[in-house]
């Protein structure tokens, strides 16, 4: 596993490679209004049916003479929405960008009653409509690179590993290689006790609650440090309330368990080059499951610990986001065909 110490400083994203558009919190606000989100919502919202039924819903974001194509895979509880400024950011310098809803979130379709509540069968239907989606959907290019964050992150490591020829390169934004339970010493044991659950467990965990009944200040947030990123972000949540998400089922935590102990038992199969981006404030996973995981994909896998970082990398502060933009641009243009 080849390491490398991420150390930010206060600048511009000119100071990091004037040959990236990055945008930045001084204009975000504006920027999202006018050219951000109205970019988000052009292009058309599509729904496949998967393997058993579930309606997914999608979006393509094709760019001119494209320099690759990356699909993204989002996170727990997120949708597409959460993500238009990453879109328009890998828009801005020459990407397509394909991005799906994960069954159960955003736009794509419930899997139990309470439509805020995090629920999923098996967390392998994760991986299987990402395949049909890769398979049926995707149109090829010259290099083709999936990117996950968080529970995200697990399922694009579990899809590399069973599916390896499929893309060029592998990135990771604080994967979900094993969630955080109350602490990282206490996982392994609850994951072992809820894993016995009956497979029907399709009520919330303890201390877990629907999105409407949560709390949301940015005071008590652990995602980020960019107050303008964190309101941009709830304020998208209550523009499409029907892509809220709130907290995890008994079942999804037995699931996320299974699925993220297996992205690193299998991660010896990981055979393209892969950039793993650890949050070192990181409250949400454990760390030392993404160390595991790069040690055992060695020697494809690169990790990148970013200091100061809360588990959002995508949507904190300027100082952090924009080297994390920097890294992952420098790893795509540095490689893949």
């Amino acid at each position: 596993m080849k390491t490398v110490l991420f150390f930010l400083v206060l600048c511009s994203a000119t100071l990091f490679g004037s040959e990236y558009k990055i945008t930045q919190e001084k204009e975000l606000s504006t920027l999202f209004e006018t050219k951000i989100s109205p970019y988000f919502y052009k292009h058309k919202l599509h729904f496949f049916t998967s393997f058993d039924g579930v309606k997914i819903a999608y979006k393509i974001f094709p760019a001119s003479r494209a320099k690759g194509t990356v699909v993204i895979s989002s996170g727990r509880t997120e949708g597409m929405i959460k993500y238009q400024e990453l879109i328009y950011d890998l828009h801005q310098n020459g990407y397509n960008v394909y991005i799906l809803d994960h069954r159960g979130q955003g736009y794509s379709q419930r899997l139990v009653d309470d439509k805020q509540m995090g629920y999923v069968d098996n967390f392998l239907d994760y991986v299987k409509d990402m395949r049909f989606f890769v398979a049926k959907i995707l149109k090829k290019n010259k290099k083709m690179i999936l990117l996950g964050h968080s529970m995200g992150g697990a399922i694009a490591s579990l899809y590399a590993e069973i599916y390896p020829k499929d893309f060029d390169m592998l990135i990771l934004s604080s994967p979900m290689h094993q969630p955080k339970l109350i602490s990282s010493k206490m996982t392994n044991l609850l994951c072992s006790v809820i894993g016995k659950k009956d497979a029907s467990s399709d009520h919330y965990m303890l201390t877990q609650k629907s999105y409407d009944t949560d709390e949301h200040s940015f005071e008590n947030n652990l995602l980020t440090h960019s107050q303008v990123r964190y309101s941009l972000m709830l304020k998208s949540y209550e523009q499409e309330p029907q892509t809220k998400v709130g907290g995890a089922s008994v079942q999804w935590i037995s699931q996320a368990c299974k699925g993220a102990t297996m992205s690193v038992d299998l991660a010896e199969k990981i055979v393209i080059p892969t950039l793993l981006l650890q949050a070192q404030e990181d409250k949400i996973v454990v760390l030392e499951s993404q160390e595991r995981f790069c040690k055992k994909a060695a020697p494809h896998c690169q990790l990148i610990k970013v200091t100061g970082a809360y588990h959002e990398l995508f949507i904190e502060k300027d100082t952090i986001r924009n080297g994390v933009l920097q890294k992952i641009l420098d790893f795509i243009a540095k490689n893949g065909n």
